[in-house]
């Protein structure tokens, strides 16, 4: 299969599996710095496959941590973000009978039982064309607004990436700014520890939904007052409202 037909294959993942848009970013995008260990072991990284599976249920956005914190887990995932990785598998089995080498990294997370690097999912997203970078700090798409999940695939096939798409969502509004229950966001960015502990766990009001020492809805509101996109139903103690 030549590299178009392959581009193709794996867009056509695209609606037919976890994943409801497949875009391709470049990887000479990516620093060395970026990549680091997992760049050292892969070997050169030529293209990034970057998934997104768009948010439309509540139940996609329940989360499972093994501890009571997310250093203290040795395992943290939602339900969408593991659905997500199904298909990521699939991209990673086309690439591999295509005689190409890929892999699945691990979004700007360091960890003891793999390479060490810090690849943005985000990154990889605006430069695949699927959104632009929103005050959130989250990525906007055009129609869904900040809910979707994203993963993405290195690989050593060079397939002809995607074009940043001319969005600005954020022009003349701030939103998420003026709602953030920790006041982590700011025009200079976001405070990543007060928004992960103020806003997801400290605040019974507003903030994260605990349905278990291990299950919860980590907090929503920049992305509910963001005007783009539809945001799903609020899930509660109880079912969805």
């Amino acid at each position: 299969m030549n590299a178009n037909g392959l581009v193709a294959a794996l867009k056509g993942l695209a609606g037919r599996s976890t994943a409801d848009l497949v875009g391709i970013a470049p990887g000479g995008a990516f620093s060395a710095e970026e990549l680091g260990e997992l760049g050292q072991a892969f070997g050169p990284v030529r293209a990034v496959v970057v998934l997104a599976q768009r948010i439309v249920d509540p139940v996609q956005t329940v989360r499972f941590l093994s501890g009571d914190t997310y250093d203290e887990s040795a395992i943290s995932t939602s339900f969408g973000d593991a659905m997500l990785r199904n298909a990521c598998w699939r991209v990673v089995q086309m690439l591999e009978r295509a005689g190409y080498r890929a892999a699945i990294p691990r979004n700007l997370r360091y960890g003891d039982d793999g390479p060490r690097h810090q690849l943005s999912y985000k990154k990889a997203g605006v430069l695949a064309g699927l959104g632009a970078f929103g005050r959130n700090q989250l990525l906007i798409h055009p129609e869904w607004g900040p809910w979707m999940w994203l993963r993405t695939v290195v690989t050593e096939a060079s397939l002809t990436a995607d074009a940043p798409i001319d969005f600005s969502p954020c022009e003349g509004c701030a939103q998420c700014l003026a709602v953030c229950p920790a006041g982590a966001l700011s025009e200079a960015g976001i405070e990543r520890e007060r928004c992960r502990t103020a806003a997801g766990y400290a605040d019974p009001a507003r903030g994260a939904v605990h349905f278990s020492p291990h299950g919860r809805v980590n907090c929503e509101e920049c992305m509910r007052a963001c005007p783009v996109g539809t945001a799903p139903a609020r899930l509660e103690m109880g079912g969805a409202a």
